[in-house]
């Protein structure tokens, strides 16, 4: 079992990168998400980076899968125990959204925001909510507020503005603990803004 790879990234394909460590070229499966930051690794001049690795063994193939923190290979490895979902499904579902807001949505029972995720339907987004919210209530930290339309709408808004989802969360999380309309999304990006200036 690889439980991590530290090393250089060298290769950017559409679902996967080659990680050189200390001479051998790793291809791992990785989120669009992640590839996305190790594209920006590599053009910025060559710099290590540490992935968590979950090996898949399948009848005729060894797939390596990669990940830049601990909670997204949770989440990665939950979602395989959904009936359905295998590894490359899952990893396009952890490409589209912070692990975070997809914990928050299990958790809340927000269908509408599972369905919005690459290749979810309506069933499909359920099953992911009967099976895993209670799994997910004890593997991540769930206290935080949990995501509504509403919330997925303002910082969906703000991204359309040019800010990061991470920018965008941030600020829409810290307008709702000011605003007094929870479902104002108008209110609460106006809030948010104030907040990013």
């Amino acid at each position: 079992m690889i439980g991590y790879l530290r090393g250089t990234p060298v290769q950017i394909e559409d679902d996967s990168c080659i990680i050189d460590v200390n001479g051998v070229g790793y291809y791992v499966y990785c989120s669009r998400k992640l590839l996305n930051k190790l594209e920006a690794i590599i053009e910025d001049g060559p710099s290590g980076v540490k992935l968590y690795t979950q090996l898949i063994h399948r009848e005729d193939t060894m797939d390596l899968y990669g990940f830049l923190d601990k909670d997204e290979h949770n989440l990665f490895n939950l979602l395989l125990t959904v009936s359905g979902i295998g590894p490359k499904q899952s990893m396009k579902i952890l490409g589209t959204r912070d692990t975070a807001d997809i914990v928050k949505a299990i958790v809340s029972e927000d269908i509408d925001f599972l369905i919005a995720l690459s290749g979810i339907g309506k069933k499909k987004a359920q099953q992911i909510i009967f099976t895993l919210k209670e799994r997910v209530r004890k593997t991540f930290d769930t206290t935080a507020s949990p995501v509504s339309s509403t919330y997925l709408e303002a910082v969906t808004a703000l991204e359309s503005l040019g800010f990061s989802a991470a920018e965008s969360r941030r600020a829409v999380d810290n307008a709702l603990s000011i605003v007094e309309l929870k479902d104002d999304v108008a209110k609460i990006v106006e809030a948010a803004l104030r907040h990013l200036s």
